[in-house]
């Protein structure tokens, strides 16, 4: 798991500064991809399953409510990043900013991919996002 994410990551570039590659690689990585796949998935549950087919809130099912949901999603893989490289004391560069706004590009992609399975299996939400 530890190479996926790796290589998913490392697409920007190596980590900077070089001391601090071996705390990405191990810990870092992992974490954000990991956190950034279970809430993507918690999200699309909390919309496509609780809000729009338990609940069947038929106000909440537009592509502009997708929108809001994705949107959270993408704001919530920033952050992620900044709190795992901060809770990992690693010295502050702009290689964390880029590597957040990467996770971003990822929840969303990660968010819109999932979408197409989860839909399926709402009532209200069926056609969201299109």
């Amino acid at each position: 798991m530890k190479g996926f994410f790796r290589a998913l990551y490392e697409v920007i570039g190596s980590p900077q500064p070089s001391s601090e590659v071996p705390v990405y690689r191990e810990v870092i990585f992992p974490n954000i991809g990991l956190l950034n796949l279970g809430i993507t998935l918690a999200l699309l549950v909390l919309f496509y399953l609780v809000i729009n087919r338990w609940m069947r809130v038929a106000t909440f099912s537009r592509p502009s409510h997708w929108a809001i949901m994705l949107l959270l999603n993408v704001i919530i893989a920033f952050v992620i990043v900044l709190a795992q490289v901060n809770g990992q004391n690693v010295v502050s560069h702009s290689y964390v900013y880029w590597l957040a706004l990467l996770n971003a590009l990822y929840a969303a992609l990660f968010f819109f991919l999932f979408s197409l399975i989860f839909r399926k299996l709402s009532v209200n939400a069926s056609t969201t996002p299109f």
